[in-house]
C-alpha cells in the first residue's frame, strides 16, 4: 500500500479513527474548525465528530444519493478555506455503498490542498483498490478481524511527513507515536491475514459477488415482500447485502434464524446493542424508522459457501410465513 513507515498498528478501526480524527483537527485547529463527513459514518467517526462539535468545531454533512453515495457536487461546493478534514466511510459496514474515494480525494486536493482526508477502510481494507499517495489520502484506518485476521489489532496509516498528536504517550513505542508494549502475536498475524486475502482478493471478490447476487435473486423471487436496501446488489459491495422483509421486525427475524444455525445482523455490529439506536446509514437513504425495525444485514466472508447461502433462503421461507401469522394487526 505504501512506505512501512507510515503504518502505526493499533487496537483496532475504532481507536485507529480516533485517534486520525482528533489528531487531525487538533493539528490544523489554527486554520480553521470546519470538517465535513458523510450522513452514514460509522460511531467510530460520529460520536467523535459529535464530541468535536461540542468543542467549538463546525461538523457539517455531505449530501449522499438514494443508494447512499457521496455526492461530489455536493463535496465540493461545501469545501472551505477553512476546511480542515474530509472523513468517510469507503465502503458502508451496513448497506455495502461504496464511495468514490479516489474522486473525492481529488475534488479536495484541487479545492483545498492543506484540508485532510480520512478513510475509514474497515470494509475496504484487502477488498478494494487502495492507494493513498495518489488519491490524495492523508489517513486510513483498518482492522485485522475484517479481513480473518485476529481480533483487538488494527492499523493506522499516516501520510509520511504529516505529524499529528498521538492520544497514547509513555514509552515511545511506534515511532514515539504509539506507546505501549507491542502486541507482536496479533501484528503478524494481520500481516498474515493481508498477504492471504490481498493475493487472492480478485477471486474471491468475484466468487462472493455471485453468491450474492444469487442470494439477492433468490431473496426477491422466492419469499413475498422482500426489498433490498442501498445500492443494487452488483453495484455495492461484494460482501454485504441489507434488506427488509415486510411484516417482520429485524429483532424477531435474527432470533428466528439463530434456531437454524444463522447468524446474521441488524446493523452495525458497534451499535446494533444500543436500544433506541436507528442505523444512521439507513435514515440517510430515506428509510423511515419502520423500514429500519425491519432490516437485517448479511455479511459474507472468503469461507462463506453456496450452501451458507441457501440455508439462509430455506429457513426464510419456512420461517418467515409462520412469523407473519403472529403479527398483531
Amino acid at each position: 500500500m505504501t512506505s512501512e513507515e507510515s503504518i502505526f498498528f493499533t487496537s483496532g478501526s475504532t481507536e485507529s479513527s480516533n485517534t486520525a480524527i482528533m489528531g487531525a483537527a487538533s493539528r490544523l485547529r489554527h486554520k480553521g474548525m470546519h470538517i465535513l463527513t458523510g450522513k452514514s459514518e460509522h460511531p467510530a467517526t460520529a460520536e467523535n465528530l459529535k464530541r468535536l462539535q461540542e468543542e467549538g468545531y463546525q461538523i457539517e454533512e455531505v449530501d449522499n444519493d438514494p443508494t447512499g453515495k457521496i455526492l461530489l457536487d455536493d463535496l465540493k461546493a461545501k469545501i472551505r478555506p477553512d476546511t480542515i478534514l474530509v472523513t468517510c466511510l469507503y465502503v458502508n459496514n451496513e448497506t455495502g455503498c461504496i464511495n468514490p474515494i479516489r474522486e473525492m480525494g481529488k475534488i479536495i486536493k484541487e479545492t483545498n490542498p492543506d484540508c485532510l482526508f480520512h478513510v475509514d477502510a474497515t470494509q475496504a481494507f484487502c477488498k478494494y483498490p487502495l492507494y493513498p499517495d495518489k488519491w490524495g489520502i492523508d489517513l486510513i484506518s483498518a482492522s485485522a478481524h475484517k479481513i480473518n485476521g485476529p481480533k483487538g489489532i488494527g492499523l493506522l496509516y499516516i501520510r509520511r511527513g504529516l505529524h499529528i498528536p498521538s492520544l497514547i504517550v509513555g514509552g515511545g513505542q511506534e515511532m514515539h507515536f504509539r506507546s505501549g508494549t507491542e502486541n507482536v502475536p496479533y501484528i503478524a498475524g494481520f500481516g498474515q491475514a493481508a498477504d492471504e486475502l490481498w493475493a487472492q482478493h480478485k477471486e474471491i471478490d468475484d466468487r462472493l459477488m455471485a453468491l450474492k447476487l444469487d442470494l439477492a435473486h433468490r431473496l426477491q423471487t422466492e419469499i413475498d415482500g422482500v426489498c433490498i436496501n442501498g445500492p443494487k446488489p452488483e453495484d455495492g459491495a461484494c460482501h454485504i447485502i441489507n434488506f427488509r422483509v415486510d411484516g417482520v421486525r429485524s429483532e424477531v427475524l435474527l432470533h428466528a434464524l439463530e434456531d437454524d444455525g444463522i447468524y446474521v445482523s441488524s446493523g452495525s455490529a458497534c451499535s446494533s446493542n444500543k436500544p433506541g439506536d436507528k442505523s444512521r446509514a439507513l435514515a440517510a437513504i430515506g428509510l423511515d424508522a419502520d423500514q429500519i425495525d425491519h432490516a437485517v444485514r448479511v455479511s459474507f466472508d472468503r469461507f462463506t459457501t453456496k450452501e451458507d447461502t441457501d440455508a439462509l433462503v430455506e429457513s426464510l421461507k419456512r420461517q418467515v410465513p409462520v412469523l407473519r401469522q403472529f403479527i398483531r394487526k
